[in-house]
């Protein structure tokens, strides 16, 4: 604990030094990233730190929000996902301003965890909860469905519930004007 206090002052320490475009040694160890960490250009992007674990952490790189866009003013809207643990590959993802991230703990018996993953937007309570698993050292989507998450009654670390066959993942509906939450069969 004490050694991720200091690694996160430490990166506090170089975003407050420098506004300029600067490389975070950090977190990925892949084809797709610099083997030493990953590049943010702090005059267009931020970066969330994500706590996942008591050992674990990502960091969300996106681009910084320009005024009045509500998804029409940039012509691409990818976040970044890097991990503090090194034998994680990057996720990317397509039409997301950030994101909300959570460890289910290991699923399908491969001793890996797998992540929850709530992409946000602009507007609307109204979202995808996403399950990754790693399979050969890349992320795969392996469910998804509707979650509503402005109501906390199933926060995205709850989205996983213990079946009598398995794991289901928690998705929202709304059916004659009342939310009800469906029980997805997850399969790997």
């Amino acid at each position: 604990m004490n050694k991720l206090c200091i690694y996160l002052g430490a990166l506090m320490l170089l975003i407050a030094c420098n506004n300029n475009k600067q490389t975070v040694n950090n977190a990925a160890n892949t084809a797709d990233t610099t083997k030493n960490g990953f590049t943010v250009d702090y005059g267009k992007q931020e970066v969330d730190t994500v706590v996942l674990s008591t050992t674990d952490s990502a960091f969300v790189v996106k681009n910084k929000a320009i005024k009045d866009d509500m998804g029409d003013k940039q012509k691409d809207y990818t976040i970044q996902v890097y991990f503090t643990n090194l034998s994680w590959p990057k996720l990317s993802f397509k039409n997301a301003i950030g994101a909300d991230l959570a460890l289910t703990g290991d699923l399908d018996g491969d001793h890996l965890p797998e992540l929850l993953f709530r992409p946000e937007w602009f507007s609307s309570c109204w979202s995808t909860v996403n399950l990754f698993s790693l399979k050969n050292h890349t992320w795969k989507m392996i469910k998804n469905g509707s979650m509503y998450f402005c109501s906390d009654q199933y926060p995205l670390s709850k989205r996983v519930v213990k079946t009598d066959t398995g794991y289901g993942l928690l998705t929202d509906s709304l059916t004659d004007d009342k939310f009800i939450t469906l029980k997805k069969t997850i399969k790997f």
